[in-house]
């Protein structure tokens, strides 16, 4: 044993031979691994917002899982040991780097239910400006650990003060070292099929993506989410250009005594399936649809979704734009503009927050509250709320605001009628007339939907007749998101009869129209002096705010100006059809494709450049 140490001294250029000493060099790359297996397992603690034991335990039954957390935390650790030739340093650089991005991980997800990724990084201004609303504290176990992890790093560098003499060799690891990287994270690291296979899927609500992050640990998923750290870029973007055309407008406020209260309701899979003469359906479905909707001002909108991805619909109507940013700070929006005009600003979800991340990025689009399912509504009940009591949750935060002679926006998701549909017989009763040749399952999926159709139908009914008999004014937009999905393949629109073929402008209208109404009471109907009746247009739901603006005559922001004027010419955006001055197209005329173009650039600069409204006006 001891001639073999003495060859590697040798070969090492090592002096002085010592065979203890040398022994110690040996066990050098075991106490990297295994202070690197340490560091990992501590990083897997602050994986979740709370100690979770069974997913703690669960990280260590998967090989594939620990290679890909322990692997980053190893290669820098000798990296560093390699470079600096002191091991303690290395030790205590690779604590400093992993553990604390895990700390912050967990204040992370604690105070905001969304782990920390590369992307935060690069908010640093913002994730300060963020840290400063919340109490951070250490607890007492945080701080025990921190004093534990300097005193292993104080015990290394006493008994593990082994340095490697030969630059060739140091040279010679670190080129090795690079080679490693470069195919471990250039071929599997960052696969995506890997990563979502990985993760114990029974202990997570897979539809969850702060959960679906918390499963695999904390050092892989952390690195990996480097994916979405980039953002795509415009083609041809022209920052000056879109500074120039969206300034050329003037920022204007809404006159005091117009004011009014704005309440607007998004609808899950809400269509107006009476329209269809294919088909019959029982009166009682949309008969309080039908009254409000003849002292309404009533269009469609044509949307960009089928079935799902409602959030789409959602941040259209809140934004204005028709693609948008990753929404990971505050961005602008029509609720920064309602909030800039002393409006109390309020969203509401009876199910979870985490949903298309909307915890944060409500708070991003300027709403002063969120209320969610886990924030408010499980404390009332555990099973979600329907609309009949949901509504009153919407009187609810009226009226503390009338209570505070605030004026209110407020904007409701519905969860209500969201799919899938049972095929399963749940009801004798026929909302769909049913015909000889409908298939069972089918008819039945359509059937349930129209079941859930007719309840929110009575639940808007209550709705309105509360704020029909208010004295304040009072506005609300209703509109249904997208077209529900009503079997495999479409089954249910072709059991119906109904073209959904995407080549046909009948076909494409049907698959993307949800209807729209904008009413007012009384009190509202006096402020501006009109009727709220009539037919309004069809229009993608990026235009939907600007509708409701034109006809009450306020002037908004440069943004809304902006894209009033588009409106004016092209006001159906959609990835098949445009509609350019009341005809659908496929392709826009010369003149309107520049508009396009040059909408896309301003919606490019202003959807990720935010600014308060003293840093424009400066």
């Amino acid at each position: 044993m001891e001639v073999m140490l003495y060859m590697i001294s040798r070969i090492l250029k090592i002096r002085d031979w010592e065979p203890n000493k040398y022994l110690k060099g040996l066990l050098i790359p075991l106490i990297i691994f295994l202070s690197s297996f340490f560091i990992m397992s501590v990083t897997f603690i602050f994986a979740s917002a709370h100690f979770n034991i069974p997913m703690f335990k669960s990280y260590y039954n998967s090989k594939a899982l620990l290679f890909m957390n322990i692997f980053p935390i190893l290669i820098f650790m000798t990296f560093i040991y390699i470079i600096s030739n002191r091991l303690w340093l290395s030790f205590g650089l690779s604590n400093l780097l992993f553990v604390t991005l895990s700390i912050v991980n967990r204040f992370k997800l604690t105070f905001r239910d969304d782990p920390f990724t590369f992307i935060d990084i690069t908010l640093v201004s913002e994730s300060f400006a963020m840290a400063k609303r919340y109490k951070i504290r250490f607890t007492p176990n945080m701080i025990i650990l921190i004093i534990g992890l300097i005193v292993i790093t104080i015990l290394i560098k006493i008994f593990f003060d082994y340095r490697i003499e030969s630059k060739k060799i140091r040279i010679s690891a670190l080129i090795g070292l690079c080679l490693i990287n470069l195919f471990v994270f250039s071929t599997f690291y960052f696969d995506t099929n890997i990563y979502n296979e990985l993760g114990d899927k029974s202990l997570i609500n897979i539809w969850s993506k702060p959960q679906q992050f918390q499963s695999k640990g904390f050092v892989y998923p952390f690195i990996y989410s480097i994916k979405d750290a980039k953002d795509t870029k415009l083609e041809g973007y022209d920052e000056k250009k879109a500074i120039e055309d969206l300034y050329k407008y003037e920022y204007y406020d809404i006159p005091e005594d117009k004011k009014v209260n704005i309440i607007a309701i998004m609808l899950e899979a809400y269509n107006d399936f009476s329209k269809f003469d294919t088909i019959e359906i029982s009166p009682e479905v949309y008969k309080n649809f039908h009254e409000i909707k003849d002292e309404s001002i009533s269009g469609n909108l044509i949307t960009n979704i089928f079935a799902g991805d409602t959030i789409k619909t959602e941040r259209e109507f809140l934004t204005g734009y028709n693609s948008h940013p990753r929404y990971l700070k505050n961005t602008n929006s029509f609720v920064w503009y309602f909030r800039e005009q002393g409006y109390r600003t309020e969203a509401m979800h009876p199910i979870y927050g985490w949903f298309y991340n909307r915890r944060n990025v409500n708070e991003y689009l300027g709403f002063h509250s969120f209320d969610y399912y886990e924030n408010k509504y499980k404390n009332i009940r555990e099973t979600f709320f329907k609309d009949m009591e949901f509504f009153d949750f919407i009187i609810e935060g009226y009226e503390k605001s009338k209570g505070d002679n605030t004026p209110y926006f407020n904007f409701t998701v519905t969860y209500q009628n969201h799919g899938p549909y049972s095929s399963e017989k749940y009801t004798d009763k026929e909302y769909l007339i049913k015909k000889s040749h409908y298939d069972e399952a089918t008819y039945n999926i359509i059937n349930n939907y129209l079941k859930g159709i007719s309840e929110t139908d009575k639940a808007i009914r209550k709705l309105f007749d509360y704020f029909r008999n208010e004295e304040e004014p009072v506005i609300i937009v209703l509109f249904g998101d997208h077209n529900p999905w009503l079997g495999e393949g479409a089954s249910g629109y072709k059991m119906m009869d109904i073209n959904i073929d995407l080549a046909t402008v009948e076909g494409f209208i049907n698959y993307y129209e949800t209807p729209y109404l904008i009413w007012a009471n009384d009190s509202a109907k006096e402020v501006f002096d009109k009727s709220f009746i009539g037919e309004g247009n069809t229009i993608s739901p990026q235009f939907l705010m600007a509708e409701l603006f034109q006809y009450l005559g306020w002037k908004g922001n440069e943004f809304m100006q902006y894209i009033m004027d588009l409106k004016d010419h092209v006001d159906v955006n959609n990835k098949v059809y445009y509609k350019e001055y009341g005809q659908y197209t496929k392709e826009l005329s010369l003149e309107n494709q520049q508009r396009i173009k040059d909408f896309m650039n301003v919606e490019y600069y202003y959807s990720r450049n935010f600014k308060t409204r003293a840093e424009i006006d400066k």
